[in-house]
């Protein structure tokens, strides 16, 4: 079986003519994640270019908000008010130069914001303790965050354009790494524990995550 795009952007799955409806059912569900991420791969190439200028849309905590522009020097009084609007403040309306202020926006708040919902979520991992967790916020292109041998935790700053509860989840995942440095089955009791909806999360991870990573 392998998998085309009809007219309309629908998936086909083209099978073997002797396969039976039951056959078909039975390799479309063990393929799943495989059929997800070749969907998601289509929609990426369809997406249209981001544009950096004011009142266009992008995206914040899982919601669409519009960038509202200052031209005057750059400040840190961006904010992004009732899930609505982004105010920007940059010396320039060229558009790199509106980029580059979204980008330190971006940067400012994963920091905190990542920094504050680790803060949260260890306190019920118990396997953490009293311990100091070292933060890194980077711009990755694929890996959505990372637990080092040494227990430091890296967390990609495009992740602060998903919903907060994928973003705990993440974060969810990494803390567990801390404990268990492997995907065996003792790591995913814990992230049962620590996040019961985890598969729920990474799926939809896994179908926008591409939206995330556009810029």
């Amino acid at each position: 079986m392998h998998l085309e795009l009809d007219e309309q952007g629908g998936l086909v799955l083209v099978a073997p003519r002797h396969w039976s409806q039951a056959m078909i059912r039975k390799t479309v569900l063990q393929n799943s994640q495989r059929i997800s991420r070749f969907m998601a791969r289509a929609a990426e190439q369809t997406l249209a270019p981001l544009a950096y200028a004011d009142g266009a849309s992008h995206l914040y905590l899982g919601q669409q908000v519009t960038l509202q522009l200052q031209q005057t020097g750059w400040s840190d009084d961006g904010t992004a008010a009732n899930g609505q609007s982004l105010n920007l403040t940059t010396s320039s309306v060229e558009p790199e130069a509106i980029k580059s202020a979204l980008q330190q926006y971006y940067r400012r708040q994963a920091i905190r914001i990542f920094g504050e919902r680790l803060s949260v979520i260890a306190l019920r991992a118990d396997w953490v303790g009293e311990a100091d967790i070292p933060l890194t916020v980077r711009r990755m292109k694929r890996t959505w965050g990372n637990c080092s041998s040494s227990g430091k935790i890296k967390l990609n700053v495009h992740l602060i354009k998903a919903p907060l509860e994928i973003i705990d989840s993440v974060i969810a995942h990494e803390l567990c790494h801390l404990k268990e440095m492997n995907h065996s089955q003792r790591f995913y009791a814990l992230l049962q524990h620590l996040n019961p909806h985890w598969q729920q999360h990474r799926d939809t991870l896994r179908t926008n995550g591409f939206r995330y990573l556009h810029e």
